[in-house]
């Protein structure tokens, strides 16, 4: 039994289908490639979150209550507003980090194939594959002065957003 088990490789699991080529897959390729980046910056985002979660005092929830608030509503009028620096703050980190740190990933799962160049990794190709320097750095203060304009603009935003501290005095 055991010559005919080992004379016929790969026989064992021929039963079972073959498998998926998500990073393959001009369809799922992209997908593929954003769920391990989320994955990766949901720990940090969630511990921030979760230690401003607990700096609302509890007041402002009983007085919710009190005045018949539903769930959503102490969502909307409590967590919100009170978060809201937070939230700005965060968005502009992720958004930098998609533009910015998504080229790793994405040269690593797939090379750029199956419709996931995304900017960075193309200014890197053109860069170190097609050497085309000039153009590579043209693009690259592009998107650098891109970014900082997204993010002057969210500062804008942040600074008529009024910051108050939380816990006892």
């Amino acid at each position: 039994i055991l010559q005919t088990f080992c004379a016929m490789p790969g026989r064992l699991f021929d039963f079972l289908p073959e498998p998926y080529n998500w990073l393959s897959d001009p369809d799922t390729a992209m997908i593929s490639c954003i769920i391990p980046m989320v994955w990766a910056g949901m720990g940090p985002g969630c511990l921030i979150y979760l230690a401003a979660l607990k700096g609302i005092p509890n007041d402002y929830y009983e007085a919710a209550d009190i005045d018949g608030a539903t769930f959503i509503d102490k969502i909307l009028f409590i967590v919100f507003p009170t978060l809201k620096a937070l939230i700005i703050i965060n968005f502009v980190g992720a958004f930098i980090n998609s533009w910015y740190g998504s080229t790793a990933i994405v040269l690593a799962l797939t090379g750029g194939s199956a419709g996931t160049e995304v900017a960075g990794l193309h200014i890197w190709k053109s860069a170190f594959t097609y050497l085309k320097m000039g153009p590579a750095a043209a693009m690259a203060w592009m998107l650098g002065f891109m970014l900082i304009g997204f993010t002057v603009h969210q500062l804008r935003i942040l600074s008529r957003v009024e910051f108050k501290t939380t816990g006892k005095k």
